[in-house]
């Protein structure tokens, strides 16, 4: 019996110049979670041996529409992106007038070549609110006049199943670690945390805040800690729905599926509102064959199980065993680290940095990752993994470790992941 043949999808070139090349792989990633778009990215559609230049012009011409990536770097470089750019045009005045088949995309303010002044633009800088659903919009309109399918009125809009793969668990049941645990698939995200902050009758419970568990630096359990938490609640009174940094990370913004960037504190409050709410919410949706006694922080040695292991030494949570990544290149196409974005980006957004061979998303880079141990024998800072988007990409590496106090978050780069540990572990 043969295979269906899959629908045909909307073909889409993205030209652009290789100083915005990280920015470009954020727009790939994002349009190819699209089942109804095909987007075209030289490093990832050109095939060793290629004539890459005939290949380019193939793929601009048979593109349904060219997304012309535009920034300061771009329009005051000449070479091939410029090319591409005229080639572009000419094939444009082939088409049909009032065709949809140029889309100018600006990721900073810059001036636009002549030629392309004549096309409305999108703005998809950081500034901008809603950076894709305008270009999904236009790309919808498109597909609707060659007769392909989309999903109409849901392009930017999640399916169930979909939107509960951000609240699944992965379990983990490795020789390093003696017991059975299961780990959040992703961090936790603005949309998830929205939640808890929202749900002011435990936000603003005392019990959530205080007893957190206390682990020295070997992962071992030596105590509890007091009401240090439910002092940093109260002195600032509010909840983050309060401040202004939330109306673009909360549930309908535009960061709603980046990680929350929070506090060693606010984390372990996060994690006792969830185990006391895990009836009613997502999670157990998501999750039918999880029942938690437990949520907390990741221990060190969770994490790095959950990661594929430290060894080889220097190896990321993608590599396989025995290999070592060492190109930052490559480095920078699985993490948002240093030098990519330049700001968080969605936890799905890396599907090349899926930890092996588990299938744990974006553990490297993104944000730190609070972990509920301390990092040495002071016992004063916590433990964190995984880097961030302002880091180094050698602190993506598994063992890279860093420490915070637990009243800290850094510049926007700290977020946290949970452990769920089963009734019968």
């Amino acid at each position: 019996m043969t295979s269906p043949t899959p629908p045909p999808r909307l073909n889409v070139f993205l030209c652009h110049a290789q100083e915005d090349k990280p920015k470009v792989r954020e727009l790939y990633e994002h349009l190819s979670r699209e089942a109804w778009i095909d987007p075209w990215l030289d490093e990832e559609k050109l095939l060793p041996g290629q004539k890459w230049n005939e290949e380019i012009i193939e793929a601009i011409r048979d593109a349904h529409v060219i997304v012309v990536c535009l920034s300061k770097q771009s329009v005051a470089k000449e070479g091939y992106v410029q090319r591409e750019i005229n080639h572009a045009l000419d094939i444009s005045e082939e088409k049909p007038e009032h065709t949809i088949f140029i889309i100018p995309l600006l990721f900073n303010d810059c001036d636009i070549p002549y030629r392309l002044r004549e096309y409305q633009y999108h703005w998809v800088g950081e500034s901008s609110a809603d950076p894709y659903t305008k270009l999904l919009k236009a790309l919808e309109l498109r597909a609707s006049t060659l007769g392909l399918k989309t999903p109409a009125g849901q392009i930017t809009r999640k399916n169930d199943s979909e939107e509960l793969d951000f609240y699944s668990f992965v379990k983990i049941a490795v020789a390093e670690v003696p017991y059975t645990f299961y780990v959040s698939k992703y961090p936790i995200t603005n949309a998830q945390y929205e939640r808890f902050v929202s749900d002011i009758g435990f936000y603003t419970n005392k019990l959530l805040w205080s007893g957190f568990p206390s682990y020295n630096e070997d992962c071992i359990e030596i105590d509890q800690w007091g009401n240090e938490g439910w002092n940093w609640r109260q002195s600032k009174r509010k909840s983050m729905l309060d401040s202004d940094r939330w109306d673009d990370h909360g549930p309908n913004g535009a960061k709603r599926y980046h990680p929350v960037v929070v506090n060693w504190y606010e984390a372990n409050a996060y994690s006792k509102w969830l185990i006391q709410n895990w009836e009613n919410l997502q999670e157990n949706i998501a999750n039918p064959d999880l029942k938690p006694k437990q949520i907390r922080l990741p221990l060190e040695l969770e994490w790095v199980a959950a990661a594929g292991g430290e060894n080889p030494m220097g190896r990321y949570p993608w590599d396989r065993a025995g290999r070592t990544t060492k190109e930052d290149k490559e480095i920078a196409r699985r993490a948002n680290v240093n030098g990519n974005i330049g700001h968080t980006t969605p936890v799905n957004i890396y599907l090349r940095g899926a930890s092996d061979p588990y299938g744990v998303m974006d553990m490297a880079g993104n944000v730190w990752e609070w972990q509920a141990n301390f990092y040495d024998k002071k016992h004063v800072g916590l433990a964190l993994r995984g880097g961030a988007w302002n880091y180094y990409p050698y602190g993506a590496r598994v063992s890279h470790r860093y420490t915070y106090l637990p009243d800290d978050k850094g510049v926007d780069n700290v977020g946290f992941r949970v452990v769920a540990l089963p009734r019968n572990s």
